[in-house]
């Protein structure tokens, strides 16, 4: 007798400590500050959900986890209301995912009309490396903000890897899609311009949030007015950024010489290929047309050329006003891109370059 009053004694300290389960019982839980009626099944003490438990709210909302005298604590919660402070406004929206101390943390997704997240959460905020997308975002760059539209990689509130940005400049609708540091433009990027019913769609080439309105940004501007979906590599961007000035015509041979590979290999060249710097020797020239590709710049040539072997280039160069058709030329450029020109005969294989300087026959 007196050995079940001992266990008696024992047990009843740890069943007011736990308390005891309840199945599918109505009753009100308090969830990210607010108190929802729901059907709870789990521990209780004090008539109030305590310890592992899960509630079924409306609308499909769902929390599962650990309870403390009816408060949601942590575990994994779903489609359950919620309110984030994103650049000082209150946006409502649904949560689904990891919930601890009372807050959104760890993996979760917000979804709302104008806001949506998903990612990583600290402390209740969206703080990545997660993905965005923004009705109302702003990008960086050294004259002015741009206020617009973002989707894409978001880490501590701004745009950082892959994304899109669309804003408005006066009647035109501005797209830039590619890649973000900082908050800001860097890197290859491909820019689409709508106005009316006209779509234009051409690559650009940033760094630290600046457009390089240099030979990267005109060759890479001419390239993407052809008529395929071909776009310079990062890497073929970067060297001819790293290599501006003898692009844009303001060197002579001797003074790259040791930049350019005297054996190129044409019938292996691959656009994926290291980028390196070729001669096209003793070139005949088979048409010529001259730009502007936008207001106050100098003229580019965009030619035609063939070489001894029978290979053709489309090359894009500055500095080429004494080609002219029926010319021969030496030309060092950079091989970017594998293609086909179509004559009346036949198709003839051909490598697209971007021309360093050229020299009249």
């Amino acid at each position: 007798m007196d050995n079940m009053k001992k266990m008696i004694l024992l047990i009843l300290p740890a069943l007011l400590f736990t308390g005891c389960a309840v199945k599918e019982k109505e009753m009100e839980i308090t969830v990210f500050g607010n108190t929802v009626p729901a059907v709870y099944t789990g521990r209780v003490k004090k008539k109030l959900p305590n310890g592992e438990g899960t509630a079924l709210m409306e609308n499909d909302a769902k929390a599962e986890g650990v309870f403390e005298l009816g408060t949601y604590i942590s575990g994994n919660i779903e489609n359950t209301p919620y309110v984030i402070t994103y650049r000082d406004q209150k946006i409502s929206g649904i949560y689904t995912g990891e919930v601890n101390e009372q807050l959104p943390f760890g993996n979760g997704t917000f979804t709302s009309d104008t806001f949506s997240y998903t990612g990583i959460w600290t402390d209740g905020d969206p703080e990545g490396p997660g993905t965005v997308t923004a009705a109302e975002f702003s990008i960086d760059t050294p004259k002015e903000v741009l206020t617009g539209s973002y989707s894409g990689e978001y880490t501590g509130g701004q745009a950082e890897g892959s994304g899109t940005f669309t804003y408005q400049n006066g009647n035109e609708e501005v797209q830039l899609e590619g890649n973000f540091t900082d908050n800001q433009f860097d890197g290859p990027m491909t820019k689409t311009v709508r106005y009316q019913d006209t779509v234009k769609t051409y690559p650009v080439y940033y760094r630290n949030g600046r457009l390089q309105e240099t030979a990267v940004a005109v060759i890479a501007y001419l390239e993407g007015m052809r008529n395929d979906s071909y776009c310079l590599s990062v890497e073929q961007l970067t060297f001819i950024s790293d290599h501006s000035r003898q692009f844009e015509g303001n060197v002579k041979e001797e003074d790259i010489s040791a930049l350019y590979n005297h054996t190129f290999d044409y019938a292996g060249f691959k656009d994926e290929d290291t980028p390196e710097l070729i001669m096209i020797r003793n070139a005949i020239v088979r048409s010529v047309q001259r730009y502007k590709p936008y207001d106050g710049a100098d003229t580019v040539t965009s030619m035609i050329v063939q070489n001894n072997d029978g290979w053709y280039h489309l090359v894009f160069a500055y500095s080429a006003e004494s080609a002219d058709p029926g010319e021969y030329v030496d030309i060092c450029a950079l091989p970017l891109h594998r293609s086909t020109i179509t004559a009346p005969e036949q198709d003839y294989p051909c490598i697209d370059a971007a021309g360093v300087y050229i020299i009249g026959g």
